[in-house]
């Protein structure tokens, strides 16, 4: 299975740059001819291009729900998105819709299995590099969750 790990977010915003470190670290554990690890900025129907011709999309990004402690990490699916109005992070706001519209331009070339990971921060708007403390140490649990995920356990 064709599968594209992408780490979503701004490495200089704080807690937001959450899902960039994640894609780093599991860029260096990550070793299979099938999977291609990669980070963006980019969200909504940017992303179509960047998506299309794998069979499977991980997503890492952060999440602002401000009904969980920060760090927490919430595992969603497609489903969730819907129950969610489509409103997940700051980055894949349009991920449901973006899937939807690739869907219908490029039939069978878009990721049939999506799961995201995200992880509950305080803020996305804050400027620097350095994560909150209990954002940062999710980093590491989110990339041995993304080898699971990938590995079927």
């Amino acid at each position: 299975m064709k599968t594209l790990v992408l780490g979503i977010g701004n490495d200089i915003m704080g807690d937001d740059g959450v899902g960039i470190h994640i894609a780093r670290e599991a860029a260096g554990r990550i070793i299979s001819v099938n999977v291609t690890v990669e980070e963006t900025g980019a969200g909504g129907l940017s992303l179509l291009e960047r998506i299309r011709g794998y069979d499977r999309l991980i997503i890492a990004d952060a999440i602002l729900t401000e009904q969980t402690e920060v760090g927490k990490i919430h595992r969603l699916t497609l489903k969730d998105l819907v129950q969610t109005n489509d409103s997940i992070t700051p980055h894949d706001a349009a991920l449901r819709t973006t899937l939807e519209i690739g869907n219908s331009l490029f039939p069978g070339e878009m990721p049939a299995d999506v799961v995201i990971f995200a992880v509950e921060t305080h803020s996305v708007e804050d400027i620097g590099s350095e994560m909150t403390a209990a954002v940062r140490a999710a980093v590491p649990k989110v990339v041995k969750m993304i080898i699971e995920e990938i590995e079927g356990k």
